[in-house]
């Protein structure tokens, strides 16, 4: 019985780690802008799609009008990336939910 409660135990921190890193449902609001976007996301891990069709991820540590400052970039962790804010097509943020 005592394995089996270890595993009910593990399974439960699993579920409760998993829900902790991800953010609180996005909604579209009226006028956003993906600049307003970027600067609500202040502080979070998200993927930028660019223009030229490239995919950077990282942590965004600072938005201005035409910069954005990525840092700790996803498969580079000891690099920073200074992207500008026109190139942006899309940004993905990590959601709860389905």
């Amino acid at each position: 019985m005592k394995p089996y409660s270890l595993l009910l135990v593990i399974v439960i921190a699993a579920l409760t780690c998993s829900s902790l890193f991800a953010q609180e449902k996005a909604a579209l609001q009226p006028n956003v802008t993906v600049l307003s976007v970027l600067q609500g996301s202040a502080g979070k891990t998200v993927e930028l799609h660019l223009r030229s069709g490239e995919k950077m991820g990282g942590k965004i540590s600072q938005v201005s009008e035409n910069t954005v400052h990525l840092s700790s970039l996803t498969g580079a962790e000891y690099f920073d990336a200074f992207v500008d804010a026109k190139d942006i097509s899309a940004v993905v943020v990590r959601v709860t939910g389905k």
